[in-house]
């Protein structure tokens, strides 16, 4: 009986930070100008306390292993800031390795995302924000005196990620007003 106590106790802790951690992320939405829809297919999932990148939001597919989580960080305010931002990210979550960081095309950013501008890289997960997956796929997308945000798609077999990257709802679930 006690240990079904203990059990239900850290079950009830997951949940209100999983709680806490959505209406901090919704406050950062709000704050600034984010829209966010969680797609179907994903559940929310605890935010995991780490040293190597702080997010406010996690969601896990029902249907493949993945996870994307989503960090908001205040203005770069520019392209040269915001790429070195990324490669700085790329090092934490990769044990130090260098990422090739390419740029989204200035009007899709704008179009898709209601950006000022962004970056993409892949990298090979091997950090404790990584944990339990393989790759990570993180874009970086920034409007000038607004927020910088990262969403972070991770996965392990390479196969999954189009089905990820080509789904509107599930790309584009993050956006700027």
């Amino acid at each position: 009986m006690k240990r079904l106590g203990v059990m239900v106790g850290l079950a009830s802790g997951l949940l209100n930070g999983t709680a806490r951690s959505q209406e901090n992320f919704a406050a950062l939405l709000l704050k600034n100008s984010l829209s966010f829809t969680q797609p179907n297919e994903f559940s929310a999932v605890a935010v995991v306390d780490n040293p190597d990148v702080r997010y406010q939001f996690a969601m896990r597919s029902t249907v493949a292993k993945a996870e994307i989580r989503y960090a908001i960080f205040p203005s770069s305010n520019n392209d040269e800031v915001a790429a070195g931002f990324l490669q700085t990210i790329c090092l934490n979550i990769s044990n130090g390795k260098s990422c090739d960081i390419r740029p989204f095309p200035q009007p899709a950013v704008k179009a898709e995302f209601g950006a000022d501008g962004g970056f993409t890289s892949v990298t090979a997960l091997d950090s404790k924000f990584g944990k339990g997956f393989t790759y990570c796929m993180v874009n970086l997308i920034y409007k000038n005196g607004v927020a910088d945000v990262a969403i972070f798609f991770m996965f392990d077999d390479v196969k999954v990620m189009p089905s990820l990257v080509t789904q509107e709802r599930v790309f584009h679930a993050l956006r700027f007003k």
